[in-house]
């Protein structure tokens, strides 16, 4: 007998409803092409022949990574012609260099360009499921995250829009759900998707988890990856936890311009002093520095003497402490 996978569009349902959407408001499915982003696109689609009151698109961005990029796009143009659904595409310029990986530039590149061509207040739906987050959690473990890397990806989470002042969501709705069971009702329903060769080279590293290393721990132990999704909840609980705290004492050590009072941080222990010191880049919006870089911070920023100015750069980012003895963060410009 052929399983039911129908089932899926209930759990899709809960997590719209979770966002407690408003009539009008932007609902996006973002299409890699896979099975998963094409089953999020049956499903919004299915939403969308109940739901009229909302704006709907697709948008696919092609990195343009792949020979066949270029057809592949014309084959979702195609799909989402045949439903009648809207949909942007374009291609997308990623950074590249000997020192950078592709494949976190598509995606730091594709995840700003999406917040671009989304409005204000829009909901982006992404296709990330149960597979990927075991696997996100085991990239993060490999790097040395602590709780707020470990906690992996959010189903539902508010960030800055393009827009100052706006915020859009960003909605994992099948999180929880196994790659197979996506498959299953791809299959079922009979889904255009593509399957890109590149998925099965095992010198990326998240696909030498997915094919060489998870399978053999899920063998040996069946409930391992329930434990490992259990591990990123708890994670993500405490990281809440510390950045409700930390933001209440943020308070008191930031001045009308958002720039950070070293003084009021040297009574704290270095663990408290590193914490506080992310909790404030993160309010400005700059990626983190690795741990290395936070102690370079913390050693030229809070104990130097008075009459230095010193200058600690990464990324696109670099940190200024004035004269006054405040921490100022600037935007470097990139060629």
């Amino acid at each position: 007998m052929t399983a039911d996978y129908r089932d899926l569009y209930p759990e899709f349902c809960a997590a719209l409803q979770q966002a407690e959407l408003r009539p009008q408001q932007q609902l996006i499915a973002c299409l890699g092409g896979g099975a998963d982003s094409q089953t999020i696109l049956d499903l919004l689609d299915r939403w969308r022949a109940e739901n009229p009151h909302y704006n709907y698109l697709a948008i696919h961005l092609d990195h343009q990574f792949h020979p066949k990029s270029a057809a592949w796009t014309q084959s979702l143009v195609a799909d989402c012609q045949r439903r009648e659904f809207p949909m942007h595409t374009e291609v997308l310029a990623v950074e590249q260099g000997a020192r950078i990986s592709k494949e976190a530039a598509g995606r730091n590149a594709r995840y700003q360009r999406l917040s671009e061509l989304a409005e204000a207040d829009a909901v982006l739906l992404l296709g990330q499921h149960r597979n990927d987050q075991i696997e996100t959690f085991l990239l993060q473990l490999k790097r040395g995250a602590g709780p707020k890397g470990l906690a992996a990806m959010a189903q539902h989470s508010t960030k800055p829009g393009a827009l100052e002042g706006s915020n859009q969501i960003w909605l994992r709705p099948l999180l929880g759900v196994s790659k197979a069971k996506i498959y299953g009702y791809a299959e079922q329903h009979q889904l255009h998707w593509i399957e890109d060769d590149t998925n099965y080279d095992t010198a990326i590293d998240r696909n030498y988890l997915r094919h060489e290393v998870v399978p053999k721990l899920e063998q040996r132990w069946p409930q391992f990856g329930d434990a490992v999704l259990r591990s990123a909840r708890l994670c993500a609980e405490q990281q809440q936890v510390l950045d409700e705290l930390l933001a209440e004492q943020l308070v008191h050590f930031v001045n009308a311009s958002g720039e950070l009072a070293v003084d009021k941080l040297k009574n704290h222990s270095a663990a408290s002093q590193r914490a506080l010191l992310r909790a404030w880049l993160q309010q400005q919006g700059a990626s983190m520095p690795s741990y290395a870089q936070l102690e370079q911070i913390r050693a030229q920023m809070l104990h130097t003497q008075n009459d230095r100015q010193p200058v600690v750069a990464w990324g696109n980012y670099q940190l200024k402490r004035t004269r006054n003895r405040y921490l100022v963060l600037h935007r470097r410009l990139t060629n």
